[in-house]
């Protein structure tokens, strides 16, 4: 499957228009802009009104009951009561589309031709080819040198047993041989 099947729409789905998207994405950039400017402002002029809404909030002359930051209060227990429950049943929606939706991308998606691809980039076979060499030099150069050290060996016991007749009739053992 190429890339422009995997993200199609549903069948029944209708195909989405240019203007719909271009008004969607303007609204998404205007309300980032929005949030971006409220941010700026509010740094520089919140530390010189924060006692001016703390009055406005708290006014001393009226009952705590009817003051604004009572019904704030009220207002901010109440929306958080009803964002615990939008987060558990957003949770709940979740848990139940979620595994369908990764397994109707899973099934959309060519994993042969993904593993193809990787292997390709990866270049396996020369990666095959330069550790199958080095670890097969390795080994002959191991057994190599372990020709070498038992050839020594034998040299050396073939050295200490052979006895030389000297000039004189009489065995004299030959010096031990060292190694260069």
């Amino acid at each position: 499957m190429g890339t422009s099947e995997q993200f199609e729409n549903p069948p029944d789905a209708p195909p989405p228009s240019r203007e719909a998207t271009l008004v969607l994405d303007a609204a998404v950039g205007a309300s980032l802009l929005a949030a971006a400017t409220v941010r700026r402002v509010g740094r520089r002029v919140g530390g010189a009104l924060n006692p001016v809404v703390v009055v406005v909030l708290r006014p001393p002359i009226l009952a705590e009951r009817y003051q604004a930051g009572t019904w704030l209060a009220g207002l901010a227990r109440k929306g958080g009561r009803g964002r615990h429950d939008l987060e558990r049943q957003l949770a709940a929606a979740l848990d139940k589309v979620v595994p369908s939706v990764v397994t109707a991308v899973v099934q959309r998606i060519d994993l042969a031709g993904l593993a193809e691809g990787v292997i390709a980039e990866v270049d396996l076979a020369e990666i095959i080819r330069q550790s199958t060499g080095s670890v097969a030099s390795d080994t002959v150069r191991g057994v190599r040198m372990q020709g070498i050290s038992g050839d020594e060996a034998v040299g050396r016991a073939v050295g200490r047993l052979r006895v030389r007749i000297g000039r004189k009739g009489s065995p004299v053992a030959e010096p031990e041989m060292t190694s260069p």
